[in-house]
């Protein structure tokens, strides 16, 4: 929400204060902050940070500015984009301790709005954050993601016999399976129905949260202080949201979990993360207040959805503008699985094709277009240009994954190009020791959805009363941390009685 001009008006002699401060700091700096749009007196870039296709807006200033790294000033906050793979290697993955810390966004610091500090996700670099990454390293790494092969592999064949029978609700029902294979697997809780409480519970919530991450849409991510106005003040009616928000956030960090404590103590509590965690915790020598502490851990570790739900629309829309693709894939389906049974966890290795198909849906449209932001734990530098301590640090992962010198035609929805194995895996999953810990898991849910779609179903363009095409158009959500595609139509048909069998006979 972007303040009216006449409450900035209010804080003028705190801006100045402000600006002051922020100048006595660059004279002290031999180096330039990276390059950046004109700025206004006062208030720097407060009124050009975008809150509309940011990672467009970004993507063009670079080039306009011929720097793949650009800044913007805020109030003596300062916003780093990082525009190329190059340099958020250099920055993100080679220089990683120095990188990993996650900026104070006040929207997410204080308990009177959201407070996400403890999350995993957004939580400082540190002991604590140290602590969580290891619980979800200890089951999410590469092998023991695939204790999570089953489950995933059961929630997406059910959510291919609701397609069956509603396959214009394909956007609803790969947000349920989402949601449900989180709840399995992290707490061991089922999903009853499409109008779940606990699945509501947490989709809100990460809406939410990917809305307030983009800084453009709250002032008080650059202007802090405007946390202590009151919330009658004109212009603050962001922080009645705010309050909304942080009550789900309440809801979604301890529903599940103390459901899942409620179903220890009965002792019917299913097998999930949540379970084997305080399994080890109650049979670990730690005092009270220790006890405590891991179990509020616990809770914050844990607590998280995925992306599963917006890639397998993304693969859904391309399927629908490319038929040839499509079938190309499923000719390679068809040959390693045959008509008798659905493809496993276990086939991946045999087929190459989709494995490319996998990896140009990431890229095509990416659906983290900027990341979380980090931020230095000390002042550092890149290509001349100086990065202050604290500033907050993006990746365009758009930008990089619309780079066209190591993606031609990067428009263009083409899984050849990742026959080649030096062109990169596209870095949707984050950089360095902030990378998401998920990976694995969110990797196995694609190919999972991507392949038991193409087996079971042909997936084409609805048609006018001509019988013409009508292609849906490309088009992202922008102005959220996680980006979905646009509302579109389609048609999902089974391609057989034999496989509507096979599926029925598979769940």
């Amino acid at each position: 929400m972007i303040l009216s001009f006449f409450s900035l008006l209010l804080v003028a002699s705190a801006s100045i204060l402000a600006t002051l401060l922020l100048f006595r700091r660059k004279s002290s700096h031999k180096l330039p902050l990276p390059p950046s749009p004109k700025s206004d007196p006062i208030i720097g870039h407060a009124r050009k940070i975008p809150s509309v296709d940011e990672h467009l807006v970004y993507a063009k200033l670079s080039k306009e500015l011929n720097s793949d790294i650009i800044s913007f000033t805020s109030l003596g906050q300062v916003f780093i984009i990082l525009n190329s793979a190059k340099a958020a290697n250099e920055l993100l993955d080679r220089r990683s301790a120095k990188y990993s810390d996650r900026p104070e966004l006040p929207i997410f610091l204080y308990s009177s709005l959201t407070d996400w500090t403890k999350n995993t996700g957004f939580v400082r670099y540190g002991e604590r954050w140290r602590s969580q990454r290891r619980m979800s390293h200890a089951v999410l790494h590469k092998n023991a993601s695939t204790q999570f092969w089953p489950l995933i592999t059961r929630h997406s064949r059910l959510t291919m016999q609701r397609l069956i029978a509603n396959p214009d609700n394909f956007v609803k029902e790969f947000r349920r399976m989402s949601g449900s294979t989180v709840l399995s697997a992290v707490y061991g809780y089922e999903v009853s129905s499409a109008d779940d409480p606990l699945v509501k519970i947490v989709e809100t919530a990460m809406a939410h949260v990917s809305e307030a991450s983009v800084p453009g849409n709250f002032y008080v991510n650059t202007i802090p202080w405007l946390r202590f106005f009151p919330s009658w003040f004109p212009g603050t009616e962001w922080k009645q949201k705010t309050k909304e928000w942080s009550t789900e956030l309440h809801d979604m960090v301890n529903a599940p979990f103390d459901w899942t404590k409620e179903q220890i103590a009965k002792g019917v509590a299913r097998p999930s993360t949540v379970k084997s965690l305080l399994y080890e915790l109650e049979n670990s020598p730690n005092t009270p207040d220790d006890l405590a502490e891991d179990i509020d851990r616990i809770k914050w570790a844990t607590a998280a959805s995925d992306t599963s739900a917006a890639t397998a629309v993304v693969f859904i829309l391309a399927m629908t503008l490319y038929p040839e693709i499509q079938a190309k894939a499923q000719a390679e389906i068809d040959q390693v699985v045959g008509g008798n049974r659905l493809p496993e966890m276990e086939d991946r290795a045999s087929l190459p094709y989709l494995e490319c198909v996998l990896k140009e849906v990431l890229r095509w449209q990416t659906v983290v277009p900027l990341g979380v932001p980090h931020t230095g734990i000390e002042d550092g530098e890149y290509a001349g240009y100086r990065i202050p301590k604290g500033a907050a640090v993006f990746s365009n992962i758009w930008a990089m994954s619309n780079d066209s010198s190591i993606y031609p035609n990067p428009e263009i929805f083409n899984p050849d190009r990742f026959l080649d194995p030096s062109v990169p895996y596209p870095r949707t999953f984050g950089f360095g020791r902030r990378s998401c810990p998920g990976i694995h898991m969110a990797e196995s849910a694609l190919f999972m959805n991507m392949t038991s779609l193409l087996a079971i179903f042909n997936i084409s363009p609805i048609r006018d009363d001509q019988g013409h095409d009508i292609p849906p158009r490309v088009e992202m959500r922008t102005n959220v941390l996680v980006s979905h595609p646009a509302e579109f139509k389609c048609s999902i048909k089974p391609r057989s009685q034999q496989a509507v069998k096979v599926l029925d006979s598979s769940v």
